[in-house]
This record gives structure tokens, C-alpha cells and sequence, in this order.
């Protein structure tokens, strides 16, 4: 009901004045971080044993608190060699809609990665430049200028009195990244490091000078097999923007089927630990998914542990994700010592 959803907006509020002395903003971002590789790194642009992969990934959230905030986001991205040297390249489109502005921004990057071996050890750098669209609807809220002192609530007819405010905007992001992976005996591990809004761009539906400040974030993740069946996916992530914050750690257990008919090769299981927003806890996630064919689909929910849980009830954010790599169509040469004789 519409008065219940109120009463849940408004202690949704109440919980964020008193659960923190100051409120930060953050970035778009994903549970499954790692099935939306070209949002966590430009230098993951062509990282996969393949010749292309499309991703999406789709995440609503706090639907049970007014008007849900809903991401979609779309990757394409290549292999290519250039004077002998390997490259990737693709493009990553991002739609994010929240609150009852219908607060709208629309992402689109072009990502380019170069990708070196070095003995058994990769290194992999990456640039990620795009264009950011953002708009909102100012029907959907009220301003102190429209308070109607007669009725006691506010009043749309009034006017708003903000004759700087602009429903529009639009600035260039760059992002840049670096990668690393490389073999442990069965151990298969890859670190990160990415920056986002390195050209600090513009940011604002006023006429202040507001900049958007740099987004660092550093990714751990990796294969360990346990036997021939079993395999375990560590995956970690931390994001710093200014004073706002992300931490998520955990893994997923891997399991291959024998040949069946539905061509699935694996499915995997596992759990995600969030703290972020400068709470000590914010979610628990359960994650479930499956490999088949050419297809990695994963599920994932996040159940809500912070202060905001009187008004969310624990619910939090829903979660699903689709990759589809395309097979290699050229083999990889390999270099044997021989003796001449």
C-alpha cells in the first residue's frame, strides 16, 4: 500500500541520519562483480579463452522501499593480435534508474586492453573512455519553496523556486586499469588494480563546479582445484570513492558434471560477504549458477544485515547475470627445445 511504502522511505531515511554522522554517493556496481568483467577493470577487455564474450548483467534493488533502483548493464569485447602483439577490445553500456525522480544515467565506454606473457605470468593494461548521459525528472519532487503552510503538506502547483536546477547532463569518463595472473602449482590466481574518472569530470545538475572524484578499486580472485571434480573460486573486491567505500569477499564452489543431456558442464554454489557505506555490515549474498555450453548464468541475492534492515526487512537486491564466450578459433602455437643435429 502506498502509506505502508511511505512509512518505509521515511524510516529508510531516519536510519541513514543515525547510523552515520555523513552520507557519501557511489558508483554503480554489482554483487557478481565478477561475471561483469569490462565494469570492474578495462584491463579484463579481452581477458577469456576465447574469441569474443557478451555479458549482462541485471540487479534490482530495495524494491521492498518505494521505488526499486534498477542496473542493466551490456558488454562486447574481442580478441585481436596487432603487429604480433596481442590486444582486446570492445564496448560496455550501462542503464541505471533510481528513485521517484526517475533519476536516469546512461553509461557508454569503448574499452581497449593490451596483453603481454611474460614466462608464466600475464600482465594486462587496459583503457576504458566514454560518455555519461544523466537526467531526472523534477515532477516527482518537492522543494522547501513549495510548502503550503494552509494544508500543513507540500504543493506541486507552487513553484519550486530552483531556476538553476538543469533535468539534464552529460560529461566524458575515462578509466584506466592494470592486471595480473599467473600459476602457483594448481593455484591460478589474478589481482587488479583500476582507476575510474581519472579526467575528474564534471558532475552536476547545478551550476556549482562539482567534480567527480576518483574511484579506486582492487580486485583478487582465482581457481584452485580440489580434485578433478571439485574447484574453488575465491573472488574479492574493494572500492574507494572519497569517503564511500565497498568490501566483498568470498567464493564459490565449482562442481563438473559428468556428460548429460543438457550440455551443462558445471554448476557452482557460494556466499558473499558486503561492507560498504561505512557500516560495519551491510549484506550476506547467496549466489547459485551454471556452466553449459558456451554459457555461464548466475543468480544471486543479497540479504540485507545493516541498520537499514528495520525498514528493508532484510530484503535487499536481486541479481542475475549472463555471459557467452564464443569458442577459440585458432590454436595456440607452443615452442618445444629440440636438438639439431
Amino acid at each position: 500500500m502506498i502509506w505502508l511504502r511511505k512509512i518505509s522511505f521515511f524510516i529508510l531515511i531516519i536510519t541513514l541520519l543515525i547510523s552515520s554522522e555523513k552520507i557519501y554517493g557511489q558508483d554503480i556496481h554489482f554483487s557478481q562483480f565478477y561475471n561483469s568483467p569490462l565494469s570492474v577493470s578495462p584491463s579484463f577487455t579481452g581477458l577469456f579463452t576465447g574469441d569474443w564474450r557478451v555479458s549482462n548483467n541485471y540487479r534490482t534493488q530495495w524494491r521492498s522501499i518505494a521505488i526499486p533502483y534498477n542496473t542493466v548493464s551490456a558488454g562486447y569485447d574481442r580478441k585481436f593480435k596487432l603487429f604480433y602483439q596481442d590486444f582486446g577490445g570492445g564496448i560496455y553500456i550501462v542503464n541505471d534508474n533510481s528513485g521517484y525522480a526517475n533519476l536516469t544515467v546512461n553509461k557508454i565506454y569503448l574499452s581497449a586492453a593490451y596483453h603481454k606473457l611474460i614466462g608464466t605470468n600475464e600482465i594486462h593494461i587496459g583503457i576504458q573512455p566514454g560518455y555519461v548521459f544523466s537526467n531526472f525528472n523534477k515532477d516527482g519532487l518537492t522543494f522547501p519553496d513549495q510548502y503550503d503552510p494552509g494544508i500543513g503538506k507540500f504543493n506541486g502547483q507552487f513553484p519550486s523556486g530552483e531556476n538553476n536546477l538543469n533535468e539534464n547532463l552529460s560529461y566524458l569518463d575515462i578509466n584506466l586499469g592494470g592486471a595480473w595472473n599467473g600459476e602457483f602449482g594448481k593455484l591460478k590466481p589474478m589481482a587488479a588494480i583500476s582507476f575510474f574518472h581519472i579526467n575528474n569530470p564534471k558532475q552536476s545538475f547545478l551550476s556549482e563546479d562539482n567534480h567527480l572524484p576518483l574511484r579506486t578499486v582492487l580486485y583478487g580472485g582465482g581457481v584452485y582445484p580440489l580434485n578433478e571434480k571439485w574447484s574453488l573460486e575465491p573472488h574479492l573486491i574493494y572500492m574507494l570513492h572519497k569517503n564511500a567505500n565497498e568490501f566483498l569477499l568470498g567464493t564459490n564452489a565449482d562442481m563438473k558434471l559428468s556428460e548429460n543431456n543438457l550440455k551443462i558442464k558445471s554448476v557452482y554454489g557460494g556466499l558473499l560477504y558486503r561492507d560498504g557505506f561505512n557500516l560495519r555490515m551491510d549484506a550476506i549474498i547467496g549466489i547459485i549458477g551454471l556452466k553449459f555450453k558456451n554459457f555461464n548464468v548466475g543468480l544471486s541475492y543479497d540479504y540485507n544485515i545493516s541498520h537499514l534492515k528495520l525498514a528493508t526487512n532484510g530484503k535487499g537486491a536481486l541479481e542475475f547475470s549472463l555471459i557467452y564466450t564464443n569458442m577459440a578459433s585458432f590454436i595456440h602455437k607452443i615452442s618445444l627445445p629440440c636438438d639439431r643435429y
